[in-house]
């Protein structure tokens, strides 16, 4: 009896028995309607569950025929697995949507009927087998939106409504009219039939018919530029029925063209363009949206088309075995997602994003609203970010390198807006003036548990569903998710104080960091350990602070442990998984500082260049490897050249590299003071070890080393600039964050150098860049805490009153400008022998320079802050505290065993060189061992101290001879005159460049947007064009392939 029940066919009988009740229940009590309506809708939803797992459990799909007859004389439905992957997540939302909106349902038993019904017609639209049940069901599921969206009674929400119906019912009417002919052509409407048959379908009529119904389909999913009426019903409906627009109107299309996709095999061309085109061009206008549910629109629209270019582009490429991790994965992603985003503005009821400041403070909406948006962006751990992985890798497999561009500008465009909303809602209202909107009580009430159920729930599974998604592309093992459970678990224990939460955190990172890094081997576990230990040191330093920092610790412990994961990961795949969550972490955590929130955006896009660049890396490296090992690349041979270019370009805008540093100096100057030591020690260090081991692949593969010296060029242009910028600064931290850029260019240039003494001179230089930047940064972290200002013209003297602190800056700056006899030294008179050796003479003579003009603001950094003159407001600065001062001298002591007891890291460098890299690529044939016998560094150093002593020389002479009789010799007047004299160098090119790409893109969308005039008439004769462009692109033979 029960399982005679629990069929599928008792989904429908149920929507409708239901739909016929609730009148009647309602003439009973008033009460019974909604009693009904869970009962049915929940009824629906465990039953398509329930089926799903019976067709998962069996391996054969449910097969319903009705009448007691075949098709075509009888209702032909089917219950597979994608069918019941596609109800139970439509049952589910629905659902959750419903009870979003139960203040609205049930009190009128109309909306309770359409509701069902409109369910129903989607479950229909997913199960049937029959064409013309299609258009009826269609139909069915259009009538329950139309009512739904007649809850809304203002005036703007029924227009909108009315040109909704118009362009739908012009597209059903072509739905209707191609399935006719089709009945002409083919004497059968059973899909199968068709399918069977599709040999008769040509000729004029068959052709016309075809490309009718595929019109009505694409339009129904509201294609750019037939998509005006679509988003005004999204900008004006409940934000509930636009959540059930969004996902589960369209998801019932969708599935319809998924099933007759065998039908349109001729057509896929026109598949892949229009959801290409709508993708890139509906996130190019949301950038200009300010309204958030139109730019929800936008997206919910954008989402649709990559999903169709998705679905055309596999079949193109005869990838069908991909279609569950990419068709499914960007299907569930944007299905929990965009409704969790639409429901969230309902209960926030805020239209406008400026309005979204009010939820700053509430960390649980905030939280949400993070998950969501970070999915929405397609960014792990969720399965868009799966799908999107699997999606470019067969594409570059099929060298489709234009739909590769398309998916991740879109991508990029994407992220740009939702993250921008974001950022408005982590923005406190007191910074902003002449605010309107309502106390931050109501908004409080409004988010009361009960109403958050449907999207905690929404997000809950989001997370369910990526982890499936990645044990279906094999990479669910305990290391890959480790950082992500322990930062969840530290997350629940969130309300504890400040210093208990960090001590937690810096166990359960020294417990399962060293179990992650336990088996590493080679150059992987030379960073593993110098990153991993260093990070601790530097973390510890967060126990200064007494507050209780929200959310930091959890964050702050992914990352650390994320780093560890990244240098564990064998696989493309692995790497840029944690890349990727290392960009998350570093987003949030420098988002918590309000000073940092006009910088923080800009972090994150370069961030996702850079990932995006890596990302289409990979993909033609896997495609030419036939792998996605990073072993594998070593033998990928000059095919996979284009690569490691765009390997190279992602890890260089994330180093910082001149002209795409523009997001580097705000980051690391207005993050959290201890986090700005983390930013520069630590986390630039990642996008290091992948120009490591980008080069070592290269060189393995036998790639040409051709750009080896403009990579050179490079990392010597990024040290002047970052020099001359530094200079320039009367921000100490802002000092130090061109300072860590300056560093991070003579890494870049050891590492093109591209022999054993480069890498042997760079891996000093990380190290000592790591130590050296720790102690500044924390010694920066002090004076301010201590003075409260951030301005070199407001500090001074502090050397007697900071003592130790003083003694920490002065080593480290000892070190950093490669002075004898500390560790700085010999790494950086190393690099220039090498170039020396290499015969890149300007490169040496640059690096001359950038040394001198590093001498000139360290000792600025020095005497400003602690020998100048002291103001009487600082006559009672204490030492710093206790947490700050002890990361500082353990990064001395490091610096000491670095300086003289080289061996240490020396053994450790020669044994993690592959035999292969060290035989064949040597300095004048001598071994790491005889290289450090055999070095005389006195030539090198008495010139380089010669040039500097020069230079100096000049720049003393320019000074006095350009100052002026009037102005006095000292060290402010010197430093104020040449910073006078370098500005016209620091003109912020890169900056005007960048800003005039923004300016470009949102020109852009504006242009775009002017299609959408509001105009009904308009858009009904958008939806005609449309179809009459679908039967040109289809009748001219726009290809499939």
């Amino acid at each position: 009896m029960v399982d005679s029940l629990l069929q599928p066919l008792t989904i429908f009988l149920l929507g409708l028995g239901g739909g016929f009740l609730i009148p009647l229940l309602y003439r009973i009590a008033k009460p019974l309607p909604a009693v009904g309506f869970v009962v049915a809708l929940v009824g629906m939803t465990v039953i398509s569950c329930v089926c799903l797992w019976r067709v998962h459990d069996s391996g054969a799909p449910i097969e319903i025929l009705t009448a007691g007859s075949v098709p075509p004389f009888s209702i032909n439905l089917r219950f597979g697995v994608w069918e019941g992957f596609f109800s139970v997540c439509v049952n589910i939302v629905a659902v959750l949507g419903a009870w979003h909106l139960w203040e609205r349902l049930r009190g009128s038993y109309p909306a309770l009927l359409l509701y069902l019904i409109l369910i129903m017609g989607i479950n229909g639209m997913i199960m049937t087998r029959d064409l013309f049940n299609q258009f009826v069901f269609l139909e069915i599921m259009s009538i329950g939106t139309y009512g739904l969206l007649g809850l809304e009674r203002t005036p703007s929400a029924l227009a909108a409504s009315f040109k909704y119906i118009m362009a739908t019912v012009l597209a059903s009417s072509f739905f209707l009219l191609g399935a006719g002919l089709l009945y002409h052509v083919t004497g059968t409407l059973n899909i199968d039939g068709m399918i069977a048959n599709r040999a008769a379908i040509t000729g004029p009529i068959g052709t016309t018919a075809l490309l009718f119904v595929l019109a009505c389909l694409v339009l129904e999913l509201k294609p750019f530029p037939a998509n005006g009426w679509g988003l005004d019903v999204y900008e004006t409906a409940p934000s509930g029925v636009a959540a059930l627009v969004s996902v589960g109107v369209s998801a019932g299309v969708f599935f319809t063209l998924f099933k007759l996709l065998p039908l349109f095999a001729d057509h896929l061309g026109i598949l892949v363009v229009s959801g290409g085109v709508t993708f890139l061009l509906s996130n190019l206008v949301g950038l200009t949206q300010t309204s958030v549910q139109r730019m929800l629109g936008y997206s919910s629209i954008a989402q649709m088309g990559l999903l169709m270019l998705a679905l055309a582009l596999l079949h193109q490429l005869g990838a069908e075995p991909s279609l569950p991790m990419v068709v499914g994965g960007l299907f569930i992603n944007h299905l929990f997602a965009k409704a969790g985003l639409f429901w969230l503005v309902g209960i926030v009821e805020r239209r406008e994003v400026a309005g979204w400041s009010d939820l700053a403070g509430n960390r649980l909406a905030l939280s949400i609203l993070a998950v969501f948006v970070v999915a929405i962006a397609g960014l792990p751990p969720f399965p868009g970010f799966w799908a999107k992985w699997e999606l470019v890798m067969q594409a570059a497999a099929g060298e489709r390198y234009v739909w590769i561009a398309v998916v991740l500008v879109g991508s990029l465009l994407e992220a740009a807006y939702m993250f921008r909303w974001f950022k408005q809602a982590t923005r406190p209202m007191s910074t902003q003036a002449g605010s309107s909107l309502a106390p931050h009580g109501e908004l409080l009430i409004r988010l009361s548990l009960i109403r958050l159920v449907p999207v905690i729930v929404g997000a809950i599974l989001l997370f369910a569903s990526g982890y499936a998604a990645a044990a279906i592309a094999g990479v669910a093992s305990l290391w890959i998710v480790a950082p992500l459970c322990v930062g969840g678990l530290l997350y629940l224990l969130d309300g504890l104080g400040g210093r208990v939460k960090c001590i937690l955190m810096l166990a359960a990172v020294l417990v399962v960091g060293q179990w992650i890094i336990a088996d590493m081997v080679g150059l992987s576990r030379l960073f593993a350990v110098l990153l991993f230990a260093g990070s601790l040191v530097i973390a510890f330093a967060s126990l200064y602070r007494a507050g209780s920092r929200p959310g930091f610790y959890p964050m702050m412990a992914i990352l650390l442990l994320s780093i560890a994961s990244l240098l564990h990961a064998a696989t493309s795949l692995e790497f840029f998984f944690h890349w990727e969550i290392i960009t998350l972490a570093s987003y949030f955590l420098i988002a918590q500082r309000p000073g940092a929130h006009p910088y923080v955006l800009q972090f994150l896009l370069f961030s996702l260049v850079s990932a995006f660049c890596l990302l289409a890396g990979f993909g033609i490296a896997t495609s030419a490897n036939g792998s996605g090992t990073l072993a594998a690349f070593a033998t990928a041979g000059p095919a996979a050249a284009p690569a490691f270019l765009f390997l190279a370009i992602g890890f260089l805008i994330k180093a910082g590299a001149v002209g795409v540093h523009v997001w580097l100096p705000g980051a690391y100057a207005e993050a959290d003071d201890d986090l700005s030591a983390m930013l520069s020690a630590v986390i630039s260090k990642v996008a290091v070890f992948g120009l490591f081991m980008v080069t070592y692949l290269a060189i393995r593969s036998e790639v040409g080393l051709e750009m080896a010296h403009v990579m050179g060029w490079i990392g010597l242009l990024t040290t002047l600039a970052g020099a001359v910028m530094a200079f320039q600064q009367s921000d100490l931290k802002r000092m130090l964050g061109y300072s860590s850029m300056s560093q991070i260019g003579y890494i870049i240039t050891a590492i093109a150098l591209m022999s054993h003494l480069g890498w042997v001179t760079a891996f000093y230089l990380v190290a000592n860049h790591l130590m050296v930047k720790g102690i500044l940064f924390l010694a920066a972290a002090a004076v301010v805490l201590r003075t409260a200002t951030r301005l070199f013209d407001e500090t001074g003297g502090l050397a007697k009153r900071m003592p130790l602190t003083f003694v920490s800056v002065v080593i480290a700056l000892i070190s950093m400008s490669g002075l004898p006899p500390l560790a700085g030294f010999g790494g950086k008179w190393l690099l220039l022998s090498a170039m020396v050796d290499r015969g890149w003479y300007g490169l040496a003579i640059g690096g001359l320079l950038a040394t001198f003009i590093g001498f000139l603001y360290m000792f600025r950094f020095a005497y400003s802050i602690f020998l100048g003159k002291r103001s009487a407001e600082h006559d009672q600065v204490a030492e710093a505290p206790l947490a700050i001062l002890l990361p500082q001298f353990v990064l001395v002591l490091a610096i000491f065993l670095l300086s003289f007891f080289p061996k240490l890291v020396m053994d450790p460098v020669s044994a993690a060189i592959d035999p292969y890299f060290a035989s064949t690529l040597v300095w004048q044939g001598m071994s790491l061992e005889t290289i450090y016998g055999y070095w005389n560094p006195v030539p090198v150093m008495v010139i380089s101290v010669a040039v500097a002593a020069l230079l100096l020389g000049l720049f003393l002479l320019i000074y006095r001879s350009g100052r002026g009789r009037s102005v006095p010799i000292s060290t402010a007047h010197f430093y104020g005159f040449y910073r006078a004299a370098f500005a016209p160098l620091v003109t912020p090119v890169a900056n005007f460049i960048w800003d005039g790409v923004c300016t470009l893109t949102t020109g852009a969308a504006g242009v775009v947007r002017r299609i959408y005039t509001g105009n009904g008439q308009t858009y009904a004769l958008h939806v005609l064009y449309y179809v009459i462009a679908v039967y040109l692109l289809g009748t001219l033979g726009l290809p499939a392939g």
